[in-house]
């Protein structure tokens, strides 16, 4: 058995390292995502901290609406009062159904990029990279087929993590001991089980979160249109021009005490609600900010439910976790320079791996 796993996890290798190390290596990168933009998009991406005051929600939208006229508010992440980020907001051409990124300035309301197309900016650019390998959309293909790729390489990392600390289970007594001084071949086999055993934790758990999310949202765009329906044209506005957002997020912070908006989700189909998102109280730093929402309807402001992540089960804590798990953003720095080692070390793996491969079917070659 442990010789055909073996089998199996060389021949897996093989077959998924291309993509496999541009996800790994892109998702390296974009741990950063936030100190690069601040450092490429200065001018867009993050503000000089001020005492002045947020504009008002209802009136910020009101300037968006005029700067932005051939657009929809799509959805609209918001930061608190005195934060350096300007605020993201993702708009909808009228007309179709294509979204774009737009960065706001919540001081003065002025928008200040033309809306980009998902991928215009070079981290925004690399997480498409990462997520789809950029096969999404392609015509006469599956419209998914990025995303199904990424959760197919999802399940060869997880397959690979779990083989490699069966087939390498007894490495572990000796894990950072190197025989530097044998041949070439048992010199990469060591560096292989050391760096493979080494990173497989954060790996599996890399594989587990990026496979969750990568299969969710392919599973809710087929539940959604696999009768054949289309995405819908955005054609209209599906909210009341009266609607007073302002009370919405103040009322959703009294539906959960001590309650932290960060996202608004503007109806961009029919029958859709207008929403807060946001992060509940809590002392564990793995939960997101967006696990707690508040519902309303979007022409009236009535509200209709909330869902407080507090008051859930451990199953919905687990799943909320998965964001901050995946992209390394629960420990500060640190965590972040691990997970971005981490996302390196398959390239070592790569090497050493095919070096060993190789070796090993030439020497099969000779004897036969």
């Amino acid at each position: 058995m442990r010789k055909t796993l073996h089998k199996w996890h060389g021949w897996a290798g093989i077959i998924f390292m291309v993509p496999f190390l541009v996800v790994c290596l892109t998702g390296s990168i974009i741990v950063f995502k936030k100190e690069i933009d601040a450092w490429l998009l200065s001018d867009l991406a993050y503000m000089e901290p001020t005492d002045q005051p947020r504009l008002p929600l209802t009136e910020l939208t009101a300037q968006i609406n005029a700067q932005l006229p051939n657009y929809e508010i799509g959805s609209w992440e918001i930061f608190p009062q005195g934060h350096d980020e300007s605020d993201r907001i993702f708009v909808i051409e009228r007309g179709t159904d294509a979204w774009s990124k737009s960065y706001l300035n919540p001081y003065t309301g002025e928008v200040l990029s033309e809306p980009a197309e998902p991928g215009h900016y070079l981290t925004d650019w690399l997480v498409e990279l990462h997520y789809t390998l950029l096969l999404n959309d392609i015509k006469g293909l599956d419209e998914h087929l990025g995303l199904i790729i990424s959760f197919i390489l999802a399940l060869f990392l997880v397959f690979m993590g779990i083989s490699g600390l069966i087939i390498y289970r007894r490495f572990w007594a000796r894990l950072f001991t190197l025989r530097w001084n044998q041949q070439m071949l048992m010199v990469f086999s060591d560096l292989h089980k050391m760096f493979g055993t080494f990173a497989s934790p954060i790996l599996l758990i890399l594989g587990i979160t990026g496979g969750y999310y990568s299969g969710l949202i392919y599973y809710e765009e087929w539940q959604e249109h696999s009768a054949g329906a289309e995405h819908h044209i955005m054609d209209e506005r599906l909210y009341s021009d009266d609607l007073n957002i302002d009370a919405l997020v103040i009322d959703s912070q009294q539906r959960i005490e001590g309650f932290k908006p960060t996202y608004l989700l503007f109806p961009f189909e029919p029958e859709l609600p207008f929403t807060v998102f946001g992060r509940a109280p809590t002392e564990n730093p793995l939960l997101s900010n967006y696990g707690s929402v508040s519902n309303y309807d979007p022409h009236t402001g009535e509200y209709l439910n909330t869902y407080n992540l507090n008051e859930q089960g451990s199953g919905a804590k687990t799943l909320d976790s998965f964001r901050r798990l995946h992209f390394g953003t629960w420990g500060g720095m640190t965590v972040k320079v691990i997970w971005s080692i981490v996302g390196v070390i398959p390239l070592l793996l790569a090497i050493t791996g095919t070096y060993l491969w190789y070796q090993r079917r030439n020497k099969r070659a000779r004897k036969k």
